[in-house]
Formats: C-alpha cells, structure tokens, sequence
C-alpha cells in the first residue's frame, strides 16, 4: 500500500510539473520590418529567424500590411 501512494505522489508531482513548464512558455511576436507582405516571404522569414509562424496583419486600418512574426517565448 506504501509504494501506492509513494508512486501516485510522484506522478501526482511529475505532473504538475509538466503542466507548470507547459504554462510558463507563452506566445511573443515581433514585428519583421525588413520584409514586405507578400508570396509566403513572411512566414519564410519568420520560421527562419525565429521558428515561428509568420502572418501579415493590417494593424489598425493602416493601409500597408506589416509582417507579425508568432513564436514560443524561452
């Protein structure tokens, strides 16, 4: 019975540790001023600079389409 409840505690802590680091990593963006909008260039861009995903947004009715790099904080 001892080595039950010695297991489930540690299951029981291994995770929530998991769930701990999983929630520590958020989402950041970045602006990527040195490319235009346009053929997939973005998101190219993106997963190169930063392995993430690349999306070019119309940020406020602005006229001109910015590229928004999404990636895993560290």
């Amino acid at each position: 019975m001892t080595k039950f409840i010695v297991c489930a505690f540690f299951i029981i802590f291994i995770l929530g540790m998991m769930v701990n680091e999983i929630e520590g990593q958020g989402q950041c963006n970045e602006v990527l001023e040195e490319i235009d909008c346009g053929a997939g260039n973005c998101s190219a861009l993106c997963l190169q600079k930063r392995q993430g995903l690349g999306r070019c947004v119309d940020p406020e009715g602005n006229s001109t389409l910015k590229c928004y790099c999404y990636y895993p904080c560290v």
